[in-house]
């Protein structure tokens, strides 16, 4: 079974997977109180699914772009119980997470995480028998983003209200997104990705895993 955590944000989030596919999954705003929730909502999520940290037998964590605090705790935290149980250790991109959350589409996806101020991580992602990243993780504004997108574009992730305003107002019919419910970020499908990784005898150096920032932490404002 293997165990996956996301707090690459203020929306955190873990997942058990195995073989027959996804176990259960919890998913919360914890804010800034990641290193005191995350571990007693495992212990919980391993109670209602009637298993225990002995049946684990790899770690996933969501390697950002995202919060720094909030990654270096999702990152402690799975080298932790990598490191204890003698788990495979595995990272997986946030955004590459978020965009194979929406693989069905036939636009180009662009998820967004939230910088600060009016700074968003994204990268763009294409449907080639499954989801493919064709660009580098970038630290963008909206406006730069807007600049470059010539067609129809899917955006997820961190998509308050205004955001979507913006985007339309900007995009007009180019732009598209996901219903409320389903924009939810779910750690599901990052440990679905790390699960297939698992299967195929992958695993990252615990010593050398590093979350990726892309640049450095600011206040928004917005």
């Amino acid at each position: 079974m293997l165990l996956a955590i996301d707090t690459s944000t203020a929306l955190t989030g873990i997942a058990c997977y195995d073989h027959s596919g996804l176990l259960g999954e919890c998913t919360w705003q914890s804010r800034r109180n990641h290193t005191a929730q995350i571990l007693p909502q495992v212990q919980l999520l391993l109670r209602h699914l009637e298993r225990d940290r002995d049946a684990l037998q790899a770690v996933a964590v969501a390697l950002g772009p995202g919060s720094w605090s909030g990654l270096r705790v999702g990152m402690s935290i799975a080298k932790g119980l990598a490191l204890a149980g003698d788990l495979v250790l595995l990272g997986i991109g946030t955004l590459d997470a978020l965009a194979y959350q929406y693989q069905p589409t036939s636009m180009p996806v662009y998820p967004l995480i939230r910088l600060g101020r009016d700074r968003f991580a994204t990268a763009e992602f294409q449907n080639r028998k499954g989801v493919q990243r064709v660009s580098d993780y970038r630290n963008l504004a909206l406006a730069d983003l807007c600049a470059e997108i010539t067609g129809r574009a899917f955006f997820c992730g961190d998509i308050e209200p205004h955001v979507r305003d913006w985007l339309k107002q900007h995009l007009g019919s180019q732009a598209h997104f996901p219903h409320a419910a389903a924009q939810l970020r779910r750690t599901g499908y990052l440990a679905d990705l790390a699960w297939q990784r698992f299967c195929h005898g992958e695993r990252d150096d615990l010593i050398s895993l590093e979350p990726i920032y892309l640049g450095e932490p600011v206040k928004s404002n917005l």
